[in-house]
């Protein structure tokens, strides 16, 4: 066969195979070409949300790169996607300015509130150690950011060009977006295949298929929200030998590596952190047992009697849980047990072996383990940058050698004094390897100082304690074993910070938070928090003002406006006027839904239910899938006394989305308030019938039927709620609020209501 022999000479076979090659090439080339086409459609007809984590932007006529509030959208639905904080960056910077960058998941961010955490203590700390240089500490940093995200983010660097990048991730690794725990991680088995999503994230394509989604699905959207709240309902539990952490590994190694040299290549300073976690009060989340069934159950009857042998002090505690160990090395329960009790009798060494085993056995991998930062320490040395081991770290400044609660919050997220070792450790490291050309002039500021600059104490230590007390009553934190004595530290630690706060007078508050703010005029974080305390002081007017500073400095950013939308509400304006001020003239995304949800749920609970409703209207209109907005709205209207008008909001987004545990739990207390004992007992059913494991409904409609008086009848419910959260302190409060009130020996009510049960409710 020669070139020039035609297909009708060659054999059949032949021929045919070279047909359908022919054919697969035309369909390729058409394909390619409708993307492009696609693409370039998209690129006019959607909005321009960027790929990029900065955007160029303009402060009074000077380019800056600021944060683009839309990155997380590549990732995230936009209803639940986290924005990045605040970023207004000189494209030029000033002459003799240090910058230095932090690039990381929530615990480097600093949450729950950024705004004391460890990239704002640095800030503080080369202030003050350099006073007569300009300062940048830039985050680049990502709530949920593993290292797929952080690859993306990184590109940015060499935009930024600062003298030092600071590098921690790995918490958010298995569970974040493209990990194998994520929502979609069944999909992402491959590092390969996760990388190729990462890089398709990047078109306008991909913004058109996820707004498709949305609008084909949005009950599946919905409903992903509250699952995305119930941690131990995902797919995500995966035991210490399961295939895909494998993968998952080899892409955390691959996107660290080109992390670092991104890094690198954008500043002549790099430092990777190993990632402290909570080893000593954070018991896991979740254990995997045996496979062999008969083996598990001898498991579990050998640590009940270690458990009951511990709890009395007996010697034989130990032993019995070797045999557990030895049963089943990777049981994170057992583990974790036997290092307390190792602790207790001060064996240190075997102590600290035992909790680390136990957090890397934890089936809900939400901590960094050990052979991610043995990676880290790997990437570290090949990569030629400084390892800056705070692993290490922290369990030397811990007591007995363990890290707990004095620096974590809870599984990974740090207390003031955590995000003060973390911050004081890379400004050591900072100067240790001379970052920086300038020469320090300054002391460093202790922790109480910065705590008084920061706005932290009193009023920021107060919010943080709210927000760490509302996250562990949800799960997989409610689940813990030391759970309900931690609330009630925490509760009690509130109280304090709260009577601290209270203890000031409206003038000593507004004295205190206008000489700060004189202080630091260009400081938007501190403008923002001044803003919101001066408010809860009294001071509607000078927290308007601060609120306006805070908007000046980020003309892009969601939060100042939403905050001054809020006093401008409270202040009488407009509501019309202060929503379209919220929006603004240009695509806003999800954030006026959000924020319109916040301010809502914000005035109905200071008690201004009817300025609330405007806002929580407009929420659902934009959005009538929103059933958290729905809730909100039901709840200022009932509040309002229109319980009427509260019934119809539930049942409309019932009907839109009858398989949301949410709205049906809020419906039945919003009946038990009315009076229809039948009807909400049978929408606490419809709880029971599509979420059995919500038993937080028991103690919703016990306290519904405690505010009606209605003692007899909450008894059931509260009991039924304790069986399940024995320890709960707040069930057992409601509990003995309950038995106060009920006659000894008396029989709980029958329902008297006329309304007969059906299987169906009418308006279904």
């Amino acid at each position: 066969m020669n070139l020039f022999t035609t297909q009708r000479d060659l054999p059949p076979l032949l021929a045919g195979l070279l047909r359908w090659l022919r054919r697969l090439g035309i369909a390729a080339v058409a394909l390619v070409v409708v993307y492009l086409v696609l693409e370039v459609i998209c690129t006019y007809a959607l909005p321009q949300c960027g790929s990029r984590f900065l955007v160029p932007g303009e402060v009074n006529g000077e380019p800056v790169w600021r944060d683009n509030p839309f990155f997380a959208y590549r990732f995230y639905p936009p209803r639940t996607a986290p924005a990045p904080l605040p970023i207004v960056a000189r494209q030029t910077p000033a002459p003799g300015t240090l910058r230095v960058c932090l690039l990381g998941g929530d615990a480097l961010m600093g949450e729950p509130e950024p705004s004391f955490g460890p990239g704002r203590q640095l800030e503080l700390m080369l202030r003050q150690r350099y006073p007569d240089h300009p300062v940048e500490v830039i985050h680049l940093t990502l709530e949920g950011g593993n290292s797929h995200i952080m690859r993306e983010v990184a590109r940015d660097l060499e935009r930024l060009r600062p003298q030092a990048v600071v590098i921690m991730i790995g918490n958010e690794e298995i569970a974040g977006p493209y990990g194998p725990a994520s929502t979609l991680g069944w999909f992402h088995h491959s590092a390969r295949l996760a990388r190729t999503l990462v890089l398709f994230s990047r078109t306008h394509v991909s913004q058109l298929f996820a707004g498709l989604v949305g609008r084909v699905a949005p009950a599946r959207v919905d409903l992903n929200v509250w699952r995305s709240q119930e941690p131990l309902m995902l797919k995500g539990r995966l035991a210490p030998d399961d295939p895909r952490l494998k993968s998952a590994y080899r892409a955390f190694n691959r996107n660290l590596r080109a992390i670092l040299r991104l890094a690198k290549a954008a500043a002549p300073e790099v430092i990777v952190c190993t990632v402290p976690v909570n080893l000593r009060n954070c018991d896991p989340f979740l254990t995997t047992y045996l496979p062999d069934e008969a083996a598990a159950q001898q498991v579990r009857e050998t640590l009940r009697n270690a458990i009951a042998a511990d709890a009395a002090g007996a010697p034989e505690a130990a032993r019995l849980y070797a045999d557990v160990i030895r049963r089943n090395p990777t049981h994170a329960e057992a583990l974790f047990r036997a290092a307390r009790l190792a602790l207790a009798d001060g064996r240190r060494a075997e102590a600290f072996d035992f909790f680390v085993r136990a957090r890397d056995a934890d089936s809900l991998r939400l901590r960094t383990d050990s052979r991610q930062n043995q990676m880290i320490r790997a990437a570290a040395e090949e990569a030629g940058v400084s390892l800056l081991d705070l692993e290490k770290h922290f369990a030397l400044s811990s007591p007995k050698g363990v890290p707990g609660h004095e620096f974590f919050l809870d599984h990974v997220h740090f207390t003031f004094a955590g995000a003060n070792l973390l911050a004081a450790a890379v400004l050591a490291r900072l100067e240790s390897r001379q970052a920086f050309d300038a020469i320090p002039t300054g002391a460093l500021p202790d922790a109480p100082t910065l705590a008084t600059e920061l706005l932290y104490d009193p009023w920021g230590h107060a919010a943080v304690l709210k927000t760490v007390l509302d996250q562990q009553l949800r799960p997989p934190f409610n689940r813990q074993v030391d759970n309900a004595a931690y609330r009630q530290e925490l509760m009690n630690d509130r109280q304090a910070a709260e009577a601290r706060v209270t203890s000031l007078s409206a003038a000593n508050t507004k004295a205190i938070l206008k000489r700060r703010l004189a202080l630091a005029p260009a400081d938007g974080w501190l403008a923002a928090r001044a803003g919101w305390y001066l408010f809860n002081a009294g001071a509607t007017n000078e927290a308007i003002a601060a609120a306006e500073t805070a908007h000046q400095l980020w003309p892009h950013r969601y939060e100042p406006r939403a905050l001054l939308a809020f006093l401008q509400t409270v202040a009488g304006a407009e509501v019309e006027e202060s929503i379209a001020f919220l929006k603004g003239a240009d695509y806003a995304g999800y954030y006026d839904v959000n924020w319109a949800l916040r301010i809502g749920e914000e005035l109905t609970a200071r008690g201004l239910p009817l300025a609330a409703r405007p806002w929580l209207e407009y929420a659902l209109t934009r959005d009538p899938w929103n059933s958290a907005v729905a809730i909100a709205l039901s709840q200022a209207l009932q509040k309002a006394k229109l319980g009427q008008e509260a019934v119809d909001v539930l049942q409309a987004a019932i009907k839109r989305n009858p398989q949301n545990p949410l709205l049906w739990e809020e419906l039945a207390a919003l009946y038990c308030v009315l009076g229809r004992w039948k009807l909400s007992t049978q929408c606490f059913n419809k709880v029971e019938e599509i979420a059995p494991f919500r038993y937080e409904r028991f103690y919703k409609w016990a306290d519904a039927l405690v505010r009606l008086k209605q003692y007899s009848r909450a008894l059931g419910p509260i009991n039924r709620y304790l069986a399940a959260m024995p320890d709960d302190p707040e069930g057992r409060a409601l509990l003995a609020i309950i038995k106060d009130h009920i006659p000894a020996g008396s029989e709980p009510p029958q329902d008297n209501d006329d309304e007969k049960p059906t299987r169906k409710l009418p308006w279904e």
